[in-house]
């Protein structure tokens, strides 16, 4: 018999399971793990409704879980707790989302202001800044060549990179690629983001189907035995130290 499970809805007001990308969702994944701080958290799925990102844990597991996530946006927080809080609000402010956190089908437990964090006033930061795209052109002459890039907002954005850099992304036109490097944001009264200037230091040719496709592609090939595995996660833990 199976023990009781309760359920948590990490819900992104911008995004949909058609357009997290599977990046994007490690990401999310990948800080939400530094907030739950627990082995006993399992992802389940993605449903719709925005993009909403499905966990759960044993019952017995829940009220430590609960106190955990209430102390988002609070004082007494552990430092590493608040970074990875700071880490998935700046995911969000680049996807220009919020987001909340809770028991499924309750009241949130916590919050994630992203693009709604309020500022008294424009705002530039300055940080080294990741973001995903597909490479529509590059062209320059000189030691500094742009390159264009259309995120998934369809916002075409222009960065800058070295000849070296310039030349490998040159052949992965209308490829979808992750640049790393140097950005500058900037905040306006409308309390969006916006990307002014990106330096390209590194990147990586992705896979360009969204997470839905991605999930329903492995549940169809034939003899699939991951929809009976009740913990994907510590599998998946597995292979990965191999």
């Amino acid at each position: 018999m199976n023990k009781p499970h309760a359920y948590y809805d990490f819900c992104i007001d911008s995004l949909t399971p058609e357009t997290l990308r599977l990046g994007r969702f490690a990401d999310y994944v990948k800080e939400l793990n530094g907030i739950f701080g627990s082995d006993d958290v399992h992802f389940s799925k993605v449903r719709k409704g925005s993009a909403v990102l499905e966990f759960w844990v044993p019952e017995k597991a829940a009220p430590k879980l609960d106190a955990r996530l209430r102390l988002v946006g609070g004082t007494d927080a552990p430092p590493e707790f608040t970074a990875h809080c700071r880490n998935l609000d700046s995911l969000l402010r680049r996807d220009n989302a919020s987001a909340k956190l809770g028991r499924k089908n309750g009241p949130a437990l916590a919050r994630f202001a992203g693009v709604r964090t309020p500022l008294a006033q424009e705002a530039v930061v300055h940080e080294t800044s990741t973001f995903d795209g597909t490479v529509v052109g590059v062209k320059g002459i000189d030691d500094s060549v742009q390159v264009w890039i259309k995120p998934d907002d369809g916002v075409l954005l222009k960065c800058n990179a070295k000849r070296d850099i310039a030349r490998q992304l040159a052949p992965l036109w209308d490829c979808y690629v992750r640049l790393v490097g140097k950005g500058k944001w900037r905040r306006g009264g409308d309390r969006r983001w916006t990307l002014d200037e990106f330096d390209i230091l590194n990147f990586e040719r992705l896979d360009d189907a969204p997470l839905a496709q991605v999930v329903s592609s492995i549940q169809q090939i034939a003899g699939n035995d991951w929809n009976r595995i009740n913990d994907a996660q510590s599998v998946w833990r597995e292979l990965r130290a191999d």
